[in-house]
């Protein structure tokens, strides 16, 4: 007959069924974090795309500005006073130009060999002639630049050099538009306004990675050429990079002043080659208007896998609760508890079939601890016993067999007046003494003395007491906990393994001190016998002490097992042995 069909909803396979939503929580998740970093670098090539093209236009708006300001420069340069070399007139006529002055810091005019005669912001009788500027004009016939340079107050400045010609058409001098690169207006009034976002700046570098201009004053005149921005600039290269800038990411377009894209010869001269400008937006401000959507995608991602597993809990609670039920009653079987029984009725079959195979063998478990206790008191009994009888024999036989041998002596020593004889019977009847105290100890040892009329604690105390006379080291004794009431079977076997322990430190140990201590626990009672000897490496398996011949330790061991108890030594080589038996009370405590 086919077994009955049981519930799917309760069937523990079914319950497992439900872990298929690991690998989809795991799938959706990698599709979620697919799909946010493909989201985040499709974003970020975009704006690399705009700001590469943003910062190109910019650069060629920048070109045609300067360009300009070029023509004001050819301007001036045709003016009569210039031509005439009429230095005050010049003077006021460059001291009215408002819409030059804003493109330079100082403008002047000077003579055919670079002397200043004329100026607005600079000083008069200025010599340019020594930096080859005047030369390159004259010769060139066209706008040149210079590199930056310092001038006589030691400030660094970039010259902007245009030829005139006088009214016998001969080369004048030049006029000099001047660019300081601290403190001056001109190159911010140019790019200040060139800029990303709230935050975002812009700044312009030369040939070598020098700034020249930068919102952050202390910036300028460093050399940015590390950067990677300046640096694919200075290697020919356009466009724009996602970088981190003092510890804050960035995305930087960087182009060069296309001077030579303008349709004027102005530029024609290769001095105005090599300079570019970067401008720089902050990756947040680009995210900013993001964040609402990325905490929502965050938010349904969260949802996604939290949801799921919340189903997966609930699911799986109806298996998870009932093992975990059962592994702690296996705990408590595992310390000793056989009378423990599990109970699961709402758990899944499978689970249920464990219950029931749990409670059998826990029944078969308890039936043979308790089968094995019996044989074990059963044979303590018997050893007791047998103990009890070669001590009872020996006291009544030998010992008074020895008494009499003894009075005997006595007798033949009396009888003779041989001083040789006498001393030799002397000496046996001493034999005889130390050989009836040797009987008399031995008895006592296989017969603990009032062990059954004084208790467990008082008979540890006498023995202890005896051992401090009789060995040469000193046994303190103490009883911790409440006293109970326990089988007799068990006293005589804790007495017998501190009798034990006792007898490894006269054998092995030479120690001058020994500490035993009986404890009366929760649920057990320990026996710990300390000493303060020359100590031993335990080995791991208490079988290997066989080979040391360690057999006490062995019959340690072995007794505390019988009682379903645990023995535990601990010792070092120069620090001494701890001998520490446990034992548990629930199934041989006897009943109040």
């Amino acid at each position: 007959m086919p077994p009955p069909r049981r519930r799917r909803i309760t069937s523990l396979r079914w319950q497992l069924m439900l872990s298929l939503a690991v690998p989809i929580i795991a799938l959706l998740i990698a599709l979620g974090l697919v799909g946010f970093f493909g989201v985040t670098r499709l974003i970020e090539t975009l704006v690399e795309q705009r700001d590469a093209e943003l910062t190109r236009l910019a650069a060629r708006q920048i070109a045609s500005y300067w360009s300009d300001s070029l023509v004001l420069l050819t301007q001036v340069a045709s003016t009569q006073e210039v031509r005439t070399a009429d230095a005050a007139g010049t003077t006021v006529m460059l001291a009215q130009n408002t819409p030059l002055q804003r493109r330079f810091d100082q403008i002047s005019v000077t003579d055919p060999d670079g002397m200043v005669t004329a100026t607005f912001g600079g000083e008069v009788g200025e010599s340019f002639g020594a930096i080859g500027l005047i030369d390159r004009t004259e010769q060139v016939r066209r706008p040149v630049r210079t590199p930056v340079i310092t001038n006589v107050r030691g400030q660094a400045v970039v010259l902007v050099a245009i030829p005139y010609y006088g009214t016998d058409r001969r080369f004048g001098g030049c006029i000099l538009g001047v660019w300081q690169l601290h403190g001056g207006r001109a190159l911010r009034a140019a790019l200040e306004n060139v800029r990303v976002g709230e935050t975002g700046y812009s700044y312009l570098v030369d040939s070598s990675g020098t700034v020249l201009y930068h919102p952050d004053a202390e910036m300028i005149g460093a050399n940015a050429s590390r950067h990677p921005a300046v640096a694919a600039f200075l290697a020919g290269e356009e466009g724009a990079r996602s970088v981190t800038d003092s510890g804050r990411r960035t995305v930087a377009g960087f182009a060069a002043i296309p001077f030579h894209e303008l349709s004027t010869s102005y530029f024609a001269d290769e001095t105005w080659a090599g300079w570019g400008m970067v401008i720089t937006e902050l990756w947040d401000d680009i995210m900013a208007p993001l964040e609402s959507s990325v905490y929502l995608v965050v938010l349904l991602l969260v949802l996604t896998v939290v949801l799921p597993l919340g189903i997966l809990a609930l699911g799986s609670q109806s298996v998870a609760a009932p093992l975990q039920s059962l592994v702690a009653e296996v705990e408590r079987v595992a310390e000793g508890d056989f009378g423990t029984q599990v109970s699961l009725a709402t758990a899944p079959s499978e689970v249920r079939e464990l219950e029931v195979a749990f409670n059998r063998m826990v029944a078969e478990l308890q039936r043979y601890r308790q089968d094995i206790q019996r044989y074990v008191v059963s044979i303590l009994t018997s050893q007791e016993e047998e103990r009890k009888r070669i001590a009872r024999e020996l006291h009544d036989e030998t010992a008074q067999d020895l008494v009499i041998l003894g009075r005997r002596i006595e007798d033949a020593e009396a009888a003779t007046d041989d001083a040789g004889l006498k001393e030799q019977l002397d000496a046996l009847r001493d034999m005889v003494d130390d050989t009836l105290q040797g009987v008399r100890r031995f008895t006592s040892d296989l017969r603990p003395p009032l062990l059954e009329e004084l208790g467990l604690p008082r008979a540890l105390e006498i023995l202890g007491n005896r051992a401090s006379r009789e060995e040469p080291f000193e046994v303190s004794v103490s009883i911790e906990g409440q006293r109970r009431q326990i089988l007799p079977e068990l006293e005589t076997g804790l007495y017998r393994l501190a009798q034990e322990s006792l007898s490894n430190v006269r054998r092995h140990a030479a120690a001058s001190h020994v500490s035993l201590r009986l404890v009366y626990g929760v649920g057990q009672v320990e026996l710990v016998v300390e000493d303060d000897g020359i100590g031993f490496d335990v080995p791991v398996d208490p079988g290997q002490m066989l080979a040391t011949g360690r057999l006490g330790l062995i019959g340690i061991h072995e007794r505390a097992r019988l009682f379903g108890g645990r023995a535990t030594i601990r010792s070092t080589p120069t620090q001494g042995t701890t001998v520490h038996v446990v034992i548990p009370l629930n199934p041989i405590v006897l009943p109040e």
